[in-house]
């Protein structure tokens, strides 16, 4: 009898302990770690060229190539303004700061190799909180000298893609800009139907292309990857 009420207990202390580790989230990549961010532009910018940087579950690729002024993949920043003059301001969000907290990425297309983030061991991601660039968001409703505000009929996508063992599982698409409807506040992104993956990819597509190029800024923002809505 004592060993059936000791193998109760400790079936309730086992599961005790998993609801425990269950309820803390240490799954989600809020980018607190550090800034990891290009140039010195001001002195919230600070740099590092390791090539990849860890946040939450996750492992972030990013090409840091201060001597050629450049940096692509997933760039943390903590600017906390939406001034924009030129590319220099490239690395902010549109919202004006994080979704929490202080830093979030910036992305923008990897020239140099596919980028990728990696989960440190294969998980469902709930899903992240994603806005445009200043950069992006700027040249969408302001024009730039390669194109004139979007109308209606234009769009510009970002697309991302789930994969485990190197075979994708699946894919969300959310537009950025439709039409003349830009997102400039953070919004919630679904990835769960992306099922149990190992890696995550981003492209980003648009109406506005020249040559088979993008006009496009291919920038856009991103915070709390993994979090719950």
């Amino acid at each position: 009898m004592k060993k059936q009420i000791l193998f109760v207990a400790a079936l309730a202390l086992t599961f005790a302990a998993c609801n425990q580790n269950e309820a803390v989230d240490t799954f989600v990549a809020t980018f607190e770690e550090a800034a990891i961010s290009p140039k010195e532009v001001n002195s919230e910018f600070k740099l590092d060229t390791t090539g990849v940087f860890q946040s939450g579950n996750f492992i972030f690729k990013q090409d840091a190539q201060p001597s050629s002024a450049y940096y692509s993949c997933n760039v943390v920043s903590n600017h906390t303004d939406t001034n924009f003059k030129d590319w220099n301001d490239a690395w902010k969000s549109a919202v004006g700061g994080a979704h929490t907290g202080k830093n979030y990425v910036v992305w923008n297309l990897d020239f140099y190799g596919l980028d990728t983030i990696k989960l440190k061991q294969p998980a469902t991601v709930p899903g992240f909180y994603v806005t445009n660039s200043i950069y992006a968001y700027e040249s969408i409703t302001k024009g730039d000298a390669y194109e004139k505000p979007f109308a209606q009929g234009d769009w510009f996508l970002l697309t991302i893609v789930g994969v485990k063992n190197n075979k994708p599982t699946g894919k969300v698409d959310f537009y950025l800009a439709k039409d003349t409807e830009v997102v400039k506040d953070w919004t919630y992104v679904d990835l769960s139907k992306l099922g149990e993956i190992d890696g995550l990819f981003f492209g980003l597509t648009g109406s506005r292309t020249s040559y088979g190029y993008l006009n496009t800024p291919a920038y856009f923002a991103f915070d709390d990857l993994g979090a719950k809505r």
